[in-house]
């Protein structure tokens, strides 16, 4: 199934903005991230997930909310300062 992921991460420029990706269908959000992120070669992203907030359209989602055809996935990173 298609789903759009739409990042809004400083510290992943290379995954900024709005990206179509094929994933497995019935995915949790934890198991879209895992393909999106080995069909990229990106699975040092994947350690950032416990750090990650998520919506799917403007409603908060868990890792185990499960994705269907056409979501998108908005993916923000939590940000730690003083």
């Amino acid at each position: 199934m298609r789903v759009l992921f739409r990042f809004a991460c400083a510290d992943l420029p290379d995954v900024s903005g709005v990206q179509e990706a094929e994933i497995t269908e019935g995915a949790t959000v934890e198991q879209a991230m895992t393909e999106f992120a080995k069909n990229r070669r990106m699975e040092d992203t994947l350690a950032k997930l416990p750090e990650s907030m998520f919506l799917i359209g403007k409603k908060p989602a868990q890792l185990a909310t499960v994705l269907r055809e056409g979501d998108e996935l908005m993916v923000m990173r939590i940000l730690h300062g003083g």
